[in-house]
């Protein structure tokens, strides 16, 4: 479902949504009525276009919803979209930051 997922959204019309949102998980739950999408937007956290890119995101729920049904036919219903931002990236690049820090901190204080 997140391939199919990101094929839609990058389809999508809305060039905020298509060029600037990455699905990174899909977890449906066991009854099929829900699924939890786990979305980067690419560009500055917690900026204006990104909440506004997130905000059409959730608009284009339904539409989502209706273009998935066309993927999986074969399911008698399709899950009903929540969508959360994904900071897993952001947080690894502030890991790796701080760790790139230490490590010259060490190369100086070896001196």
């Amino acid at each position: 479902m997140r391939r199919a997922l990101s094929q839609i959204v990058a389809r999508m019309k809305d060039p905020r949504v298509a060029a600037s949102v990455g699905i990174t998980s899909v977890q449906v739950a066991k009854d099929l009525k829900t699924a939890k999408v786990r979305v980067e937007i690419y560009g500055e956290s917690g900026s204006e276009e990104a909440q506004e890119t997130f905000a059409a995101l959730c608009r284009s729920a339904g539409y989502l919803r209706k273009e998935l049904s066309q993927e999986f036919r074969e399911l008698r219903t399709i899950p009903e979209l929540t969508f959360t931002v994904d900071h897993s990236l952001e947080y690894s690049a502030q890991i790796d930051k701080i760790l790139e820090d230490i490590k010259k901190n060490d190369a100086h204080g070896d001196r």
